[in-house]
């Protein structure tokens, strides 16, 4: 994708983004279906995984918009996977990348302990528990690939995970002020960025 239809897409983006704020509702998930199709457009370039995730995760913001929790984590579990499996085949290891992935776990861990303890739905539970595992790989792998601009699929595995972090925060041990809105700027930036690091690509391996 040339730059120039980069920029516009990354505008398509944040402009559907931004109505979202004034509409709510099932409208959600039309940013992010917009960076699946945006992706998807390279994805001979730059391989199918992060389109995958980006469209599982507009269908868990659709299910999220109508209530339906389990589904929305479910969903949203198969997305990590993707990102998953398009970042782990591309790893490498040095004492720096697993410092910041073990800092990671004990975050993950002492933060999903406290949540967990607050759950007391055992299909909930179940469903939390191994969201945070999977999660939690996404953004050790995102630490350990060794992409072209490495460093923003880490800040944006960040953000996903931070706004995943407020939604159970929300749900299960305090109200965040302003929460929804942190939520959802959070999780777009880290969508946004997702599908422009996609669009750089020039081959599946960058």
């Amino acid at each position: 994708m040339s730059a120039t239809k980069r920029y516009m897409a990354v505008a398509g983006f944040l402009l559907l983004a931004t109505v979202f704020f004034f509409v709510r509702g099932w409208f959600v998930a039309v940013p992010t279906l917009y960076a699946a199709l945006i992706a998807a457009t390279t994805s001979r370039k730059g391989g199918v995984a992060i389109p995958l995730a980006l469209l599982f995760s507009a269908a868990g913001d659709y299910a999220g918009s109508t209530g339906n929790f389990i589904m929305q984590v479910a969903l949203f579990a198969i997305a990590h996977i993707c990102y998953i499996s398009d970042f782990a085949p591309r790893r490498i290891a040095s004492r720096s990348r697993f410092a910041g992935a073990t800092a990671l776990a004990v975050v993950t861990l002492c933060y999903l302990g406290l949540v967990l303890s607050h759950i007391d739905n055992q299909a909930e539970f179940v469903a939390v528990a191994i969201y945070g595992l999977i999660i939690y790989i996404m953004g050790a792998t995102a630490i350990f690939q060794q992409r072209r601009f490495y460093a923003w699929y880490v800040v944006a595995a960040l953000l996903f995970i931070f706004s995943d972090s407020l939604i159970v925060c929300g749900k299960y041990l305090t109200t965040v002020p302003h929460g929804n809105t942190l939520v959802m700027l959070t999780y777009y930036a880290a969508q946004g960025l997702f599908m422009t690091l996609h669009a750089t690509r020039r081959t599946a391996e960058e």
